[in-house]
């Protein structure tokens, strides 16, 4: 269905509503909304592997327009978007045409709405990404078809909720407060959960002896709702090849999966695991404090029938 957009486009982010004026007589085509997840943006021309990304976490809003019968070209349908977003504080980061943003191979570096919603003229598009310093990323894609330009805007906007971090057991005699409450909440209310008390052996599958209070936290719930599926999702740091970190990411995810199986008697038809190596880093890999943070596993949501 085609909805007609006049005037403006609202943005409904962590901060608020705003507005941002759309080129020409625009029509929506497409929507898709995500909470609490993350969307890498290429933030450079394409170089295979190497294409320079930022990874932006948080609320995910892709929506994509359809200009029938514009004499707009892709330069002038993005143009005005970008002096819109410098005015309301954002940083343009990168901006590029076509050919010089890589071609046919940038453009599916892109998380693009399906056709014919969104159409890429591979001869004739542009893409801006921008930053604000809230933490808000917007990024706009324009192309130009025989017949009628296209455009999608994605937003991110930080979530309101701060990462839940789950510290290890106390050895010391005294009790730790509680953390595993925490957990579960998070994952009822936002659809994942980082288990922070985790330990694997570096550059290993292995995981640590334990006890974890997150999987016996874990464990508990997916007990008392046997109706709830979950994947656990491994990520890793960026050192080393992105087929050799999936691969460990995957490992470690499984080594998860099979402890709740077989300490805690989970049925294995409700646990999956999968691993997508360094693809979604929580934070910069620059530093070694970072790195760590980017190691780790994460249950997901992913049917509650």
């Amino acid at each position: 269905m085609i909805r007609p957009i006049s005037f403006a486009f609202l943005l409904t982010l962590a901060s608020g509503a705003w507005a941002l004026d759309l080129p020409g007589a625009a029509n929506e085509t497409d929507r898709r909304e995500e909470l609490a997840s993350a969307q890498p943006f290429p933030s450079g021309a394409f170089q295979g592997e190497s294409t320079p990304r930022i990874m932006a976490e948080g609320d995910i809003e892709q929506v994509a327009y359809k200009l029938n019968g514009t004499s707009l070209t892709s330069y002038q349908m993005i143009e005005p978007l970008r002096t819109q977003l410098e005015q309301d504080g954002f940083t343009t980061l990168y901006a590029c045409a076509d050919t010089v943003c890589g071609g046919f191979d940038f453009r599916y570096l892109l998380d693009l709405l399906p056709e014919p919603a969104m159409h890429v003229n591979l001869g004739d598009f542009q893409y801006l990404l921008a930053a604000h310093p809230d933490g808000r990323f917007v990024s706009a894609l324009s192309s130009k078809a025989r017949d009628a330009g296209y455009l999608q805007i994605s937003t991110v906007s930080p979530s309101d909720a701060p990462e839940v971090e789950l510290r290890p057991p106390s050895t010391s005699g005294t009790t730790a407060p509680p953390q595993s409450e925490d957990l579960i909440e998070r994952l009822k209310t936002r659809g994942r959960v980082v288990l922070e008390d985790l330990t694997f052996e570096t550059g290993a599958s292995n995981l640590g002896e334990g006890p974890f209070a997150s999987l016996r936290r874990l464990a508990d719930y997916l007990k008392t709702h046997p109706e709830v599926r979950i994947a656990l999702v491994g990520h890793t740091d960026t050192v080393g090849g992105l087929e050799g970190n999936t691969a460990l990411s995957r490992k470690r995810a499984e080594a998860v999966r099979q402890r709740l199986i077989q300490l805690y008697d989970i049925a294995p038809g409700q646990i999956a695991a999968e691993g997508i190596g360094y693809l979604a880093p929580r934070t910069s890999n620059a530093t070694e404090e970072g790195r760590e943070k980017n190691r780790r596993v994460e249950a997901v949501i992913a049917s509650t029938q």
